[in-house]
């Protein structure tokens, strides 16, 4: 009979009772989750995103206290399935390390990546969990309208929604996999735009500018007037080590326009001319779309341009995108 090493038995332990404590989870059974665990004050988890932070959970009463209201209010998340991948176990004695990257299905189609961290202790032959945390990868719902690519303009992930998006934009479009403009010269500003991002890729290179500048970072590319009169745009943002590409945001123009009427004294019909020209109508377009003349678009455009002191559509839309 062939004996398998106690290292890949202890592997092979420690993996079923991290995904016993996932399945666990997922399935509402508080008594079998909390099996899985040490259960004294030294346990911890960690739970972070970047759309809600950081939940801090210390000592074993804390953390079956907060994790049996979630178990029965219901208010889990709705995993279908979960996936890990790229999974480093390291033991010394009686104690594990385990990191690896998590892909979690929810019932709702969307997809979650976490990099998660767990340290395990054997005791009277049974591995438990006393130290968990996982972060979850960036903004999940706002992500589904967001092309993200690497430094070189690279597509890593398209949603459908983003897809949709870009189908829709009057110059961006995919070429072997890479984000272009239509036109040379466009393009040339969205190439160094993506340069500029993969500047602030890392930590720490994010955490100067944001310390310096006092916001995230951020990089409206105003690449042009269409051949219909409009403005071709789009905005980059950084996170997760990648570029994310958002051609629209309807919440987030609304809030930068609301700070730029405060900001330039911009009057109710100026704002509305200026929500038309950022959403790309030109001036045609725009008159019709507000039910007034050309003419008092035209008186509009210009007072907004003496109160911004710009004088041209793609000055005005970076501008506007800028604020805040």
């Amino acid at each position: 009979m062939t004996h398998l090493p106690q290292t890949d038995i202890d592997h092979t332990d420690i993996m079923q009772v991290i995904a016993l404590e996932t399945q666990t989870f997922a399935g509402g059974d508080f008594a079998a989750w909390a099996a899985c665990w040490v259960q004294d004050d030294r346990t911890r988890q960690l739970c972070i995103s970047s759309t809600t932070g950081a939940t801090v959970l210390e000592g074993w009463p804390a953390i079956a206290q907060y994790m049996r209201e979630v178990f029965d209010s219901g208010s889990g998340c709705n995993i279908v399935d979960f996936q890990r991948e790229n999974v480093l176990i390291n033991m010394i004695g009686n104690v594990a390390w385990v990191v690896f990257d998590g892909r979690s299905a929810q019932a709702d189609g969307q997809v979650e990546r976490t990099y998660e961290t767990r340290v395990l202790e054997k005791a009277q032959g049974r591995w438990r969990i006393v130290y968990s945390s996982f972060l979850v990868r960036g903004h999940q719902r706002e992500d589904a309208h967001r092309l993200a690519v690497d430094a070189d303009g690279m597509v890593l992930h398209a949603p459908p929604a983003a897809l949709a998006s870009l189908k829709a934009h009057p110059s961006l479009q995919i070429s072997n996999g890479r984000l272009r403009a239509a036109k040379p010269d466009w393009d040339k500003l969205l190439q160094a735009g993506f340069a500029c991002a993969a500047e602030q890729h890392r930590y720490f290179q994010q955490y100067r500018y944001s310390a310096q500048s006092g916001q995230t970072f951020r990089l409206p590319i105003v690449l042009g007037e269409t051949d219909t009169g409009g403005v071709a745009f789009c905005t980059l943002f950084v996170r997760d080590e990648m570029t994310f590409v958002e051609t629209q945001s309807d919440g987030d123009l609304a809030n930068r326009l609301a700070m730029a009427k405060a900001i330039y004294g911009l009057s109710d019909g100026q704002l509305a001319l200026a929500a038309c020209i950022v959403s790309g109508d030109n001036l045609s377009a725009a008159a019709d779309n507000l039910g007034i003349s050309i003419n008092t678009v035209r008186t509009h455009l210009s007072r907004i341009y003496d109160k911004t002191g710009v004088n041209a559509q793609t000055a005005l839309v970076r501008i506007l995108l800028s604020v805040g």
